[in-house]
């Protein structure tokens, strides 16, 4: 998402955007992955296996797959199936409900109840918009 919103300074264009959600997507995951593997370099005072990376680059995965629902609606975009500034709302649009769906999701996975669990999404949404906001102040 940071790729994303970063990218609206400069350009509301869903072809750009789309492609710098993807890039970053992608430079965010390599640096995880590999983050970990110096991690674990610098605790075990061993690389680790290709089996670890393997495990580590799949743990890490997820922040890849968050980027594809905003990525179709900026895709759409980019096929002229609607306006740019339609899939560009669209793609934040998403962004945001999916930090609320997975929010919730992980409440109820700590067998929180409906009400918190509901305050946790609405709560992770509006963090989601504070950094949306944030990030367009500062550009």
């Amino acid at each position: 998402m940071t790729g994303l919103v970063g990218s609206l300074h400069y350009t509301t264009d869903a072809r750009s955007i789309a492609l710098t959600l993807l890039s970053t997507s992608a430079v965010f995951w390599i640096a995880h992955v590999w983050s970990e593997l110096l991690g674990t370099r610098i605790e075990t005072g061993s690389a680790g296996s290709v089996a670890r990376l393997r495990r580590i680059a799949a743990e890490e995965w997820p922040m890849v797959e968050a980027g594809a629902l905003p990525f179709a609606a900026l895709a759409l975009a980019w096929a002229d199936v609607y306006t740019d500034s339609v899939g560009v709302d669209l793609a934040l649009g998403v962004a945001i409900a999916q930090l609320v769906g997975w929010g919730l999701v992980g409440a109820r996975r700590m067998d929180a109840g409906w009400p918190k669990s509901l305050a946790v999404g609405a709560i992770d949404g509006a963090m989601g918009l504070a950094i949306v906001a944030l990030e367009i102040v500062l550009h």
